[in-house]
């Protein structure tokens, strides 16, 4: 019996310190909410605007929940602290790190700051946004070396204010970074708060990082988002998160050129009022289809595409201007224009589901005289215009440096329309 006692005794033992030794399985990181990462290039003449944009998006973090993250990086000029990274919570600025000085317009820059606010704050969703100068789709060779035409970015590279800045990121470089730094994961949306963000070339550019491209195919203010009511929205998890940045964007704008005229406007106080900012959401998952549709409609005006032949774009309305060039035309108004309503219908009704929600604005703030007086000749009353712009290549882009209509092949957009069928 006491034999018996014993064997029990030693297996229970065994058993006990063999318990005791397995370690504990790790429990896994609660993983929820979102984290949106504001990408500040503020090293050049926004910068005094990046400094108010931050004590405002201060008062946005504090309508967020605990699980919602505001990430910012930002490169400022005039300062001796190098760029930092931070989450901007209950109005503060924590968890500050000092980076590296570099550039901005660095493409693996912004994938290294993409990856580390995902390592760090892990969510179930993430968003981007991009903030400092924007010319739209334009490019030139690779994004570091100093560039004449340009995408995003605008560093000076001195840490100055003094300009608008000789560096600049090509957004085929920027999607790849995006897609490097995201990894598997797919953005719930990309906001260009940058002047002429909103063209089709853009946004098909970046259809598989991101489900949600938002911005504007003009010009904006310097000042931008009105950050204090539109963090809130960044991280709204409805269906309709987008239109909530567009509302609010939009009708902050027409107050402030109602109510501010003196601040706001093109060649004298009051020309604005009753305008705001063109704005549009691009829904990704309907790219594929409007990009084929689009390369269906435009066959039909084949004679009207050669450089022979141009297509008849007076009065059309354009938002982006160049030195002396015009571009960045509104796509809907130039097609519903030169083809006939069976098509145009037939192609409007894949451009509705890729663009789901949109606000036109005929008037704008602008730094250039020439589009400014162009817009009161614009034949548009908002139900032919869509916020959003094309390229259309013309014989005049011959002479610019690069020359655009060879650099818009650099796009994926190009592999559809194959803008050289029609001898470009």
């Amino acid at each position: 019996m006491n034999k018996i006692i014993i064997v029990l005794l030693g297996i229970a033992l065994f058993c006990s310190c063999d318990k005791k030794d397995d370690p504990e399985p790790t429990p896994e990181p609660v993983v929820s909410g979102q984290t949106v990462l504001v990408y500040m290039a503020a090293e050049n003449n926004l910068n005094s605007f990046a400094k108010s944009d931050l004590e405002e998006m201060k008062e946005g973090s504090k309508k967020l929940a605990e699980d919602n993250k505001l990430i910012v990086y930002v490169d400022e000029a005039n300062s001796k602290r190098t760029p930092f990274m931070a989450r901007v919570k209950n109005g503060e600025l924590i968890d500050t790190v000092y980076m590296a000085e570099t550039l901005t317009a660095d493409p693996t820059v912004l994938e290294t700051a993409l990856r580390t606010a995902k390592e760090k704050y892990p969510s179930e969703s993430y968003g981007l946004l991009l903030w400092g100068h924007a010319s739209g789709w334009l490019i030139n060779n690779d994004s570091v070396a100093y560039q004449k035409s340009r995408a995003y970015g605008g560093d000076t590279g001195n840490n100055s204010s003094n300009s608008t800045g000789r560096y600049w990121m090509n957004i085929p470089s920027m999607a790849k970074a995006i897609a490097n730094g995201i990894g598997n994961d797919k953005l719930k949306f990309i906001m260009g708060d940058c002047c002429n963000f909103g063209c089709i070339e853009i946004a098909y550019e970046l259809r598989n990082v991101a489900d949600y491209i938002i911005g504007s195919p003009a010009e904006i203010p310097d000042n931008g988002a009105p950050y204090d009511i539109i963090v809130p929205d960044m991280f709204d998890d409805s269906d309709l998160f987008y239109k909530q940045i567009i509302d609010h964007y939009y009708n902050y704008y027409l107050s402030e050129l109602q109510n501010n005229s003196d601040r706001y406007y093109n060649f004298q106080p009051g020309d604005l009022k009753g305008n705001s900012i063109p704005l549009a959401a691009i829904n990704t998952n309907g790219l594929e289809d409007l990009a084929s549709a689009t390369a269906q409609i435009l066959s039909t005006l084949a004679e009207k595409l050669m450089p022979g032949n141009p297509l008849d774009l007076s009065q059309i309305t354009y938002y982006g201007q160049y030195g002396n060039y015009n571009y960045a035309y509104d796509m809907q108004q130039v097609l519903k224009k030169h083809t006939d309503d069976a098509a145009y219908n037939q192609w409007v009704e894949s451009f509705n589901q890729a663009c789901p929600y949109h606000l036109y604005s005929q008037k704008w703030l602008t730094a250039y005289s020439k589009l400014g007086t162009s817009m009161s000749n614009f034949e548009a009353d908002g139900s032919n215009c869509a916020s959003v712009s094309m390229f259309i290549p013309l014989s005049t882009y011959n002479n610019t440096s690069p020359n655009w209509n060879s650099t818009i092949k650099n796009y994926q957009w190009n592999n559809v329309i194959r803008w050289e069928q029609y001898g470009w």
